[in-house]
């Protein structure tokens, strides 16, 4: 172990396991209810059709369906991701548009092509584990910026940049990360002001702002907000979406869309990474839109969860303290739950497996300041209704035991 441990990259050392990871390890037993997953449900997978369309790609297109294909993504599909984003105000081009192998990708390939060592990122407070750990391996410096129930609140944001340049700690703050619909960990919403603002503020402030959007489509009451990039007449914002969330997870596909200088920086980074997403997969998710399957499994999978989440919503209010708060997402995969102050969710977390087998995602590692050890991420999408019901009474029960 000495001999590796002489060989890691000093970027290696700033790559931890994520406590998402540490959880499914404590939730492997198959007796344990597990809330810690921000996976989508399988019963919301349109199993049979995709089969069929698998088959047919499979006959009629296995000449290019089998192959390699073209870094940047089949150009068909391509196509029909920027009518789509088009449709929802979002001005671009096919050529604007690269395939990755999920949006996670996305984050790798964006933090490799533009930070350095030291360059500021800032990140919402709780901030998605992933896009934290994809930037963590470039060695950046994190500026994290609070939020509230509208979302990251974007008038600290220009305080603690200012803070930064007087303190003149780092390098130039070149990126914001965000994901503004239904956020993952705390389910909530970016409001139509602070976007606009957040736009406003990159365009003076010269940095590029990447909305991240996995879950915006999956929205379940209320009105849709304009995606961040609609008010980019700059290009300053990189779009990343997604088939996980609303399709099929299997696959891995995602995508980017942003200024063309920046799509063909990143395309030569991807090269390297693995030279093309499966062109298969590409060609399955292509065929399945032209027959329709997209929107109508998005109309089922929408139903699902949101039965899920007023589920879970009615049993939090039945069976948790009154000392304890949470989040009403409209939408997504997740609520937030803030424990009274003192509470250590990450330390509580392996009793609540052995006395109630029980598990759920802590919050602290969410936050970069070292702050949010009284929070937990609970993830409804994929438990079953009789897990949600059980499993938020066995932890409501566990966390009155410790108050």
């Amino acid at each position: 172990m000495e001999f590796w441990q002489e060989l890691f990259a000093r970027r290696a050392e700033r790559v931890k396991a994520s406590d998402i990871r540490e959880a499914f390890k404590l939730a492997e037993r198959g007796d344990i209810i597990s809330f810690a997953g921000g996976f989508p449900s399988p019963e919301t997978f349109p199993s049979q059709e995709v089969a069929d369309v698998a088959a047919y790609v499979a006959r009629a297109e296995a000449a290019s369906g089998l192959q390699y294909g073209p870094t940047e993504g089949l150009y068909a599909l391509r196509e029909m991701i920027a009518a789509r984003l088009c449709a929802q105000g979002i001005a671009c081009t096919p050529e604007e548009t690269l395939i990755t192998n999920g949006s996670q990708q996305a984050l790798d390939l964006i933090g490799k092509v533009f930070a350095n060592p030291g360059d500021g990122v800032v990140v919402e407070q709780p901030a998605y584990i992933g896009g934290l750990s994809a930037f963590d391996h470039y060695e950046v410096d994190f500026v994290g910026v609070p939020m509230d129930d509208d979302g990251m609140r974007v008038e600290l944001l220009t305080e603690r940049l200012r803070a930064r340049q007087a303190s003149e700690a780092g390098g130039r703050v070149k990126l914001c990360y965000t994901v503004p619909n239904f956020q993952n960990p705390s389910g909530v919403t970016l409001s139509e002001e602070r976007r606009e603002a957040l736009v406003r503020l990159a365009e003076t402030e010269e940095f590029c702002i990447v909305e991240d959007n996995p879950y915006g489509e999956l929205r379940f009451e209320g009105t849709p907000k304009a995606h961040i990039k609609t008010y980019d007449s700059l290009g300053r914002v990189l779009y990343l979406g997604s088939f996980s969330k609303v399709f099929l997870p299997g696959f891995r596909l995602g995508y980017v869309v942003g200024p063309l200088p920046a799509i063909q920086k990143l395309a030569i980074a991807k090269q390297g990474a693995d030279l093309c997403t499966n062109s298969f997969g590409q060609r399955v998710i292509l065929e399945c839109a032209r027959r329709g399957l997209l929107e109508v499994n998005l109309g089922r999978a929408i139903d699902v969860y949101r039965a899920k989440r007023d589920l879970m919503l009615e049993a939090l209010g039945e069976c948790f303290p009154k000392e304890i708060h949470w989040t009403y997402p409209e939408g997504g995969f997740f609520v937030w739950v803030t424990l009274p102050e003192g509470m250590d969710a990450k330390k509580l977390l392996p009793d609540a497996v052995r006395e109630e087998r029980v598990a759920y995602v802590s919050g602290g590692a969410c936050f970069r300041d070292g702050t949010g050890a009284n929070t937990i991420r609970l993830a409804y999408s994929q438990a079953s209704d009789d897990d949600i019901l059980e499993g938020i009474q066995r932890l409501g029960r566990f966390l009155a035991s410790r108050l």
